[in-house]
């Protein structure tokens, strides 16, 4: 009887989140793939998976200028890289959002003839269109994670499947334990979740905290929470925490923060869709400078809605203010508003729960295993 070969996968993981979902990857890998190998670029949870890291990236996730600050750290080590993959030739190579470093990533590997899986696929759809044109360069296959993506890559000649939605891969993830326990009888209770990169609770946590304010000054007997993912999060939070608001800062998870909230203040992005997942009626911020939006995204952004829940309902299911408006006066009155209605609230927390259920499929890190096992070469 033959042994099955060794084989040598290599995954690219450039922020958190991503590091998170390769994670989970790596023990589907392990199950359809015999005597795998995994190696690559990631963060501790890859590390704690059993993948080799040759570098540790989670850290260093960065947006727009801030990454701006570290060109010549991902200069060298893309030099680097692509020595590895000329002298160790994985068999395959995994690359996981973040197509600004992942782009580098899955081009080196595809110029030496290595297939590559681009797992949660860049949202082209959404801006950048005019980039399909390199990922059909760089990718041989997409995984995605929102269900209109699969036809829309694939009408542009990207083979795409839909994988479903790692955030809510039931067969990997645990249900966390609600450590703020039930709420008291006080109403409101308000999740002001300003996102977890440091240029986003900069910008967003003081804006939060003004609004705050005005719903205290309308409900008096209101309770804050905030979720924050790391200590080291929790403690900027709390440094820069207004002492005259009860505001209950934590380390947990989105998940526990808006089980049981009746409003979510939350930064536009993946965490909109945590929040949904809890049936928490929400409001969506997103701050971008005044003059940069006019100037360049408003002709970049190609969908009518900016937050993935609206763009996944294909209407205003939640209010958005992306970019903030100046003058806060708009977001205090749709949230004063809302909670005010106890009926709209219901409605939208219903309406959340339809949304996010074609989301919830589990098996997502086993059907990327599933598809990385075919596209290994033949031997």
């Amino acid at each position: 009887m033959v042994a099955e070969p060794k084989r040598t996968v290599f995954l690219s993981a450039a922020e958190a989140s991503a590091d998170a979902h390769c994670a989970r990857l790596i023990p589907q890998l392990r199950a359809a793939i015999p005597q795998v190998r995994c190696i690559g670029l990631g963060g501790d949870a890859m590390a704690r998976a059993g993948c080799h890291l040759l570098e540790n990236l989670s850290d260093r996730s960065a947006m727009l200028a801030h990454a701006l600050a570290q060109v010549v750290f991902y200069f060298r080590l893309l030099r680097r890289l692509k020595r590895f993959l000329r002298e160790e030739h994985p068999d395959l190579v995994i690359v996981a959002d973040s197509p600004a470093w992942n782009f580098h990533v899955a081009q080196a590997a595809r110029r030496l003839g290595i297939p590559v899986l681009y797992y949660i696929a860049p949202q082209l759809w959404a801006w950048g269109d005019w980039r399909v044109k390199k990922l059909r360069r760089c990718a041989d296959r997409l995984a995605c994670i929102l269900p209109f993506e699969e036809e829309w890559f694939t009408q542009r000649g990207i083979p795409a499947t839909y994988v479903g939605h790692p955030l809510f891969d039931t067969e990997q993830r645990i249900e966390p334990v609600n450590p703020l326990g039930p709420v008291s009888d006080s109403f409101p209770t308000v999740a002001l979740l300003p996102g977890s990169r440091n240029h986003e609770i900069g910008h967003l946590w003081p804006v939060l905290q003004r609004l705050a304010h005005a719903v205290r000054d309308e409900y008096p007997r209101a309770r804050f929470l905030t979720a924050a993912h790391s200590d080291a999060v929790a403690a900027r939070l709390r440094v820069q925490a207004d002492p005259t608001l009860p505001i209950d800062i934590r380390c947990t998870s989105i998940e526990a923060c808006t089980r049981h909230a009746d409003l979510a203040l939350v930064a536009s992005g993946t965490a909109t869709l945590e929040v949904a997942a809890q049936n928490c009626p929400m409001i969506i911020l997103y701050h971008v400078p005044a003059w940069q939006w006019h100037l360049v995204g408003r002709w970049l952004v190609k969908t009518k809605f900016l937050s993935l829940v609206n763009i996944l309902a294909g209407r205003e299911l939640v209010p958005e203010f992306m970019p903030l408006p100046r003058r806060l006066d708009p977001v205090i009155d749709v949230a004063l508003a809302l909670l005010a209605d106890d009926k709209r609230r219901q409605a939208l927390r219903l309406a959340l729960r339809q949304l996010v259920e074609p989301l919830t499929q589990p098996g997502t890190a086993r059907r990327v295993a599933q598809i990385a096992q075919e596209m290994l070469p033949l031997y």
